[in-house]
């Protein structure tokens, strides 16, 4: 089985999540290196969730309503480099992080352009179908695609982005406000017969998100049903499912990857004989790092499914958590179709250090040192589909 696509995935921006009690806040001002004085209009944020704002005149900016739990805080001027700060929100207290930032060398100067440049059409058709997830823009649309520029590298047609991107979702109701960093698009046109790659696409960014329930409340409905049948295959949903040892029954399947022979022979502690007839044997998942520009074949083998061991999956540390540990690198199967097909279903990898995550029955996370990956394969997380990081069905919707 090969992909026709590949979503290159944001990195989740929490590196553990909240943790449910009292709130905490974070304060703070942002000043010029150079001159010392306040710097207004910078957008200050929580990426992938609802916690945002702007430095006022002063300066000075304010988030609250932040439940405990380590976070990343990403500062965004045009005028001014991005900073990312780590902060750590505790119960009933304000964490004040004050910022000096340091103004750009080039201000925003028009990007030099090598080549042809692509219709602007069909730069935009492409956009919309890969990054937006909604080919004839009905459910997502961008206030501001003049601000998109289109350009070839090689056989890669590539987009950036000179502001941030005012999109509105109307399939989940949010408003999503994207600092695009880069958008890659590649057909391989070198491909054989039988090859089943095509084109494959990525991106990468940062944004926040505006719940928009309140402003269009006939479509709250909606929203909210919309909203429930994408969390299903999302991270949190999974982690949730595992708590209550009903992978099963929501339609999860593990399965272990190999990024090729030498891989499977190392992990499997195989022969040379035995690892060519195991991998034979092997269905494939095509895998593209954007940013590297690698492409490889992930293996695994679809009749072999993975469970966790008791070992793997241990109560505590604390009451109401568990503790999840493995050494291999999975690949997680979300059958939302339902069918015994695995190339139909949401596809994600998993990898976590060694000293793993705790997870709670809401499929909150918490990783000791930041160190994991969960990156979805398939184009399940486009913005059409893109969700808050702290959003959470009232009710938890499994089965």
């Amino acid at each position: 089985m090969k992909n026709f696509f590949l979503l290159f995935n944001l990195c989740l921006a929490l590196s553990a999540s909240s943790l449910f009690g009292q709130s905490g806040s974070i304060t703070g001002v942002v000043t010029d290196s150079l001159t010392g004085k306040p710097v207004a209009a910078v957008s200050v944020f929580i990426p992938s969730t609802t916690f945002a704002t702007m430095t006022n005149q002063r300066g000075g900016y304010h988030l609250d309503n932040l439940n405990p739990g380590d976070y990343t805080l990403e500062f965004r001027h045009l005028s001014y480099h991005l900073v990312t700060k780590p902060v750590t929100v505790l119960a009933g207290q304000q964490i004040v992080v004050n910022l000096v930032i340091a103004e750009q060398s080039t201000k925003l100067k028009e990007f030099v352009i090598v080549g042809k440049v692509p219709d602007r059409r069909v730069g935009f058709q492409l956009f919309k179908e890969y990054f937006l997830g909604d080919r004839n823009g009905t459910a997502c649309t961008v206030k501001n695609p003049e601000d998109i520029s289109y350009f070839y590298d090689g056989d890669v047609i590539k987009a950036i982005a000179k502001k941030p991107l005012e999109i509105t979702n109307r399939y989940l109701g949010y408003r999503v406000t994207y600092f695009l960093d880069y958008f890659k698009y590649v057909e391989d046109k070198k491909r054989d017969e039988n090859s089943e790659v095509g084109a494959y696409f990525g991106y990468s960014g940062s944004a926040f998100f505006e719940d928009l329930s309140n402003i269009m409340p006939l479509n709250s409905i909606g929203f909210k049903m919309n909203r429930a049948g994408v969390f299903k295959g999302s991270l949190r949903h999974f982690l949730a499912c595992l708590y209550a040892n009903e992978l099963p029954a929501n339609h999860y399947s593990v399965r272990k990857a190999y990024h090729g022979a030498k891989d499977l022979q190392h992990v499997e502690k195989l022969s040379n004989s035995m690892t060519k007839i195991r991998l034979a044997t092997m269905d494939s998942l095509f895998n593209w790092d954007p940013v590297s520009g690698q492409t490889e074949f992930l293996y695994f083998d679809p009749n072999e499914e993975f469970r966790f061991s008791e070992n793997q999956v241990k109560a505590g540390p604390k009451d109401g958590e568990k503790t999840l540990t493995t050494d291999y690198f999975l690949l997680v199967f979300s059958d939302y179709q339902k069918t015994k097909d695995l190339r139909d279903d949401w596809i994600s990898s998993l990898r976590l250090s060694p000293d793993g995550m705790t997870f709670d029955k809401d499929g909150n996370y918490w990783v000791p040192n930041g160190a994991f990956s969960w990156t979805n394969l398939h184009n399940t997380i486009q913005v059409k589909s893109m969700l808050p990081y702290e959003f959470m069905p009232k009710i938890l919707m499994t089965k």
